[in-house]
């Protein structure tokens, strides 16, 4: 049945609940517990081996620069370059290509290629070198094309043997590292250098060198153990190429990088991360498109950094994680199975069948067989439910017997009450015809309430208007009052300065009359300058003259002494010619000649004074001449000052008059105003006296409207109980 089968559901839903929940949260929580474990177990495993990889390489680094100390410091070295320069020497000069085809030079090589030859096939070095200050490759163990060349002006002077060797000759007595690039001689294959000078007795000598072998370096990179099926280790450099072969994709070498750059250019977080100085580990995208965990840190190389990446396959590193996910679905599966068959067992031995037999009782008393009995076997708690519904039906029976007797009692009390209703309709009809007549007279007096609610509504409304009416009347003639108090007040200060401009005018009469009389003073004063200017230039003018008289005498007197003077000295000549008997005439002229000196250059500094005389009165003309105008100039101002002031005067009467009017015409409109504001102030007082009146009328009015509204609810209320009584 349909109840059966809901309540069988809801059941079976009930104990997957409370069986499958619990287990749900402990199986997720355990998986998560584990997952996390192995995940770190395997991020853990790899981060191992990139620490491995990280130690191998910075231990190999220290070597390569540990042998070439070795090599610098090798003293066969310094013999092998004194030989090789001093057969140079002979036959050349120096930065000259080597002759490698000569007897002599083979033999060289080979006495030393022994010795040299450890540095590649012991220690594992691609070659080793012996270069000239001057750049030119004095020895090499390989003897590819770089042999003889000059790194300073050769075919391979932009090659990175050639950057190593320039960069050791400029360190001073470092060692450097040239990173890998391609490299022409050794067949394009990318070619890694370190370099260091070599000195004896405080000299720079020549420099050695050593490449880098690339075999070396994938051999050890490439080693897997311990990484599983996917996992690889590799380098990357600053430009984003390899540094080392991958393991797993043969596409994806150092040679394949450079000859293509765009195209193998390794570039993801680790390495972008690794080259910026980080360690750490997280998944990536590697350059196949995989997913994969990844552990990088970085290797620092002098002033060059790689990347060293170490990286698994995310499938076979979280392949436990997944088989452990996978068997706890099977299992999970299983559980969830087994429950729902043993609730589904359970339920329907337990509780379905006893509920299906209580079920098939209910149905029957509801069908009104009271005399049914449920049937089945019940545990003890639904065997109380079976008693319970039992003794239910029982009860059931004795209350429909009393609702039979109570209904016999309802039928005879209904005869009663249809009696009662007989007389109390009639009662009702002699009620109806007396609430008729009160509303007709409600109807009436509605009718006169209206009216008078009608007519106080009106009266209000005109007392209203007259009222807003008074106190606009009264607040306009209190602005009238407030206008002509402060338009007396203005009169009244109009006719004050009225009084005092007068007076102002009175005095700016006198004082004009008094300026025009100063005035006439100053152009008589003027006058009198102008008279002593003219005689100071007629006296200038003969100053000048007389000084030019005297400059005339003085260049008489500057003439005599010159011919004086040269008179002397033709006598001192003959003085001189008439030798013993004219030596007294000698002095004599001498004398003479000194005293004519002495005049020259007294009459010389009396003409210079003359002349700053005749200068100064020059300038005494000048400024005379300058002085006449400005008299002159000053005489006619004072002229125009006093016509001037002639009409000031005039005009200072004429403005006294006018004040004086405007004076007594101030003070008579100061008393008319005086006037107006009188009546102003009654016409105020009227004016509030009628709006108090308004106030009143309107109140009286009011309460006429109130006892009208009062009126008309008691006729309302009568008219509602007359409804109610209908």
């Amino acid at each position: 049945m349909k109840f059966s089968l809901n309540l069988k559901k809801s059941m079976i839903g009930f104990c997957l609940l409370i069986g499958i929940v619990p287990f749900l949260v402990i199986g997720v929580y355990s998986y998560q517990v584990a997952s996390d474990n192995l995940s770190r177990k395997a991020f853990d495993q790899l981060t191992a081996v990139r620490d491995i990889k990280d130690h191998g390489i910075e231990d190999r680094i220290e070597v390569w620069f540990s042998n070439l100390d070795m090599l610098a410091s090798d003293e066969y070295v310094l013999e092998a370059f004194e030989a090789i320069s001093e057969y140079l020497a002979s036959g050349g000069t120096k930065g000259d290509q080597v002759d490698l085809e000569s007897t002599w030079y083979n033999s060289l090589h080979d006495n030393y290629f022994k010795h040299f030859e450890r540095y590649v096939e012991t220690l594992g070095f691609y070659d080793a070198f012996i270069m000239d200050p001057e750049g030119r490759v004095l020895f090499t163990v390989t003897r590819e094309s770089d042999l003889g060349q000059n790194l300073a002006s050769g075919w391979l002077r932009n090659s990175s043997l050639a950057k190593a060797w320039k960069q050791a000759l400029r360190s001073g007595s470092g060692q450097v590292f040239v990173d890998f690039e391609p490299y022409a001689p050794s067949n394009g294959i990318p070619a890694a250098f370190i370099a260091q000078p070599v000195y004896h007795k405080g000299e720079l000598v020549c420099v050695a060198a050593l490449q880098i072998s690339l075999t070396r370096l994938n051999n050890f990179m490439q080693s897997r153990a311990g990484m599983g099926r996917t996992g690889e280790a590799y380098l990357v450099g600053q430009d984003n190429l390899m540094r080392s072969d991958s393991a797993l994709y043969p596409e994806q070498t150092v040679a394949a990088s450079f000859a293509n750059p765009e195209k193998n250019r390794v570039e993801s977080d680790a390495v972008r991360k690794a080259l910026e100085g980080e360690t750490g580990a997280e998944i990536i995208t590697d350059f196949e498109g995989n997913q994969v965990l990844a552990a990088y840190s970085p290797v620092s190389i002098g002033d060059t950094t790689w990347a060293l990446i170490a990286n698994v396959d995310r499938d076979e590193a979280f392949a436990a994680v997944d088989q452990l996910r996978r068997d706890m679905i099977i299992v999970g599966a299983v559980i969830f199975v087994v429950i729902i068959l043993a609730a589904i067992v359970f339920i329907n031995r337990e509780l379905l069948r006893p509920f299906t037999a209580l079920q098939t009782f209910a149905h029957k008393v509801a069908e009104g067989d009271l005399d049914a009995t449920p049937e089945g076997r019940f545990k003890p708690e639904l065997a109380d439910l079976r008693d319970s519904i039992f003794s239910m039906v029982g009860n059931l029976k004795a209350k429909m017997g009393e609702a039979e007797q109570k209904s016999v009692e309802a039928s005879q009390q209904a005869d009663k009450a249809q009696s009662a209703l007989t007389e109390a309709e009639a009662q009702q009809q002699k009620v109806r015809n007396l609430l008729e007549t009160m509303k007709e007279i409600a109807d009436q007096a509605n009718v006169i309430a209206e009216r008078v609610s009608s007519s106080t509504d009106q009266l209000a409304a005109q007392v209203e208007q007259v009222s807003r009416g008074a106190e606009m009347q009264r607040d306009r003639v209190g602005e009238t009052a407030t206008a002509m108090e402060q338009m007396n007040s203005t009169v009244m200060e109009v006719a004050s300065n009225a009084s005092n401009a007068s007076a102002n005018s009175d005095r700016a009469k006198e004082k004009a009359a008094s300026g025009a009389a100063v005035v006439n003073e100053v152009v008589q004063a003027i006058n009198r300058v102008n008279q002593l200017a003219e005689r100071l230039k007629d006296n200038t003018q003969t100053l000048g003259s007389e000084a030019e008289s005297i400059n005339q005498v003085m260049n008489v007197i500057s003439d005599i002494a010159d011919q004086t003077n040269l008179l002397a000295l033709n006598a001192a000549i003959e003085a001189a010619r008439a030798g013993e008997a004219g030596r007294g005439f000698a002095v004599v002229a001498d004398e003479v000649r000194k005293l004519a000196e002495k005049t020259m250059s007294a009459t010389k500094e009396v003409g210079d004074n003359i002349g700053r005389v005749q200068d100064a009165a020059r300038m005494n003309m000048e400024s005379v001449d300058q002085a006449v105008g400005a008299v002159s100039d000053a005489t006619e101002k004072a002229n125009e000052s006093g016509a001037a002031l002639r009409e000031i005067v005039g005009l200072v009467e004429e403005s006294a008059t006018q004040v004086t009017g405007i004076a007594t015409a101030a003070e008579e409109q100061s008393a008319a105003s005086e006037q107006i504001n009188q009546s102003v102030e009654e016409i105020n007082r009227i004016v509030a006296e009628t709006a108090e009146g308004m106030v009143q009328s309107a109140q009286a009015v009011q309460e006429l409207s109130t006892m009208a509204d009062e009126l008309r609810n008691l006729i309302r209320q009568l008219n509602v109980e007359d409804q109610n009584l209908s």
